[in-house]
C-alpha cells in the first residue's frame, strides 16, 4: 500500500513538471527584457565562415562592451556585397526590438549609409523586418521594432555596401523584448 502511495506521489510529480515544461512563461522567453544576442545568452554567428571579423574574435559583434579602441582601428563583423551576416540564438525567444550598431564614419568620407534588409528567422521560416532606402536609411546605431514574434536567427543581409565601400560593418547587435 505504502509504495502504491509513493508510485502514485512520484508519478503525479512527474505529470506535474512535465506540463510545466511546455506550458513556457512568456517572460522566460522574453529573457527578462535582457540582451540575446551575446556570448552569455549563447547566440553565435552561424556564417562564421563567410564572415569577416577585424582585429579576429575582439571583432565579433557580439561581445558584451560596446567599443574595444584598438591599434589598428575598432572592432566589427563584416561581409561582402550580396553576403549575409547570420546570427543563431540559443533557443527561440519571444522579441520585438533590435539594435544595430554600423561602422558609420571615416576620417575622410562622412557619414556612411548602409544598403540593408534584416530578416527575422523562426524554424528556416524568414519575415522581413527592416529594408533600408532614402527616407529611413541604415546608419550608425539603428534600432529596428518590429511586430513581437518568437526568433531563433537574424540575418542582416548586405544589399550593396555603403556609401564607401562595398562592405557591411557591424560593431554590436542587440536584441530583446521591450515594452511600449
Amino acid at each position: 500500500m505504502k509504495s502504491g502511495l509513493t508510485l502514485i506521489i512520484v508519478l503525479a510529480l512527474i505529470q506535474i513538471t512535465k506540463q510545466d515544461c511546455f506550458r513556457q512563461s512568456n517572460s522566460f522567453l522574453k529573457r527578462n527584457h535582457q540582451n540575446v544576442l551575446s556570448y552569455q545568452a549563447g547566440a553565435l554567428i552561424s556564417s562564421k565562415l563567410k564572415n569577416g571579423f577585424n582585429n579576429g574574435n575582439n571583432g565579433v559583434c557580439l561581445r558584451d562592451n560596446l567599443y574595444k579602441i584598438l591599434n589598428d582601428g575598432l572592432p566589427y563583423t563584416a561581409c561582402g556585397k550580396g553576403q549575409s551576416i547570420s546570427i543563431r540564438l540559443l533557443q527561440k525567444y519571444l522579441l520585438n526590438t533590435l539594435k544595430i550598431w554600423l561602422w558609420d564614419y571615416g576620417f575622410s568620407e562622412g557619414d556612411r549609409y548602409y544598403n540593408i534588409t534584416v530578416y527575422a528567422i523562426l524554424n528556416q521560416g524568414k519575415k522581413n523586418i527592416y529594408v533600408s532606402n532614402s527616407e529611413n536609411p541604415a546608419i550608425s546605431q539603428m534600432t529596428i521594432q518590429f511586430q513581437e514574434q518568437y526568433v531563433d536567427e537574424f540575418e542582416v543581409v548586405n544589399v550593396d555596401g555603403n556609401t564607401f565601400n562595398q562592405g557591411l560593418h557591424i560593431i554590436k547587435v542587440e536584441a530583446y523584448y521591450k515594452f511600449y
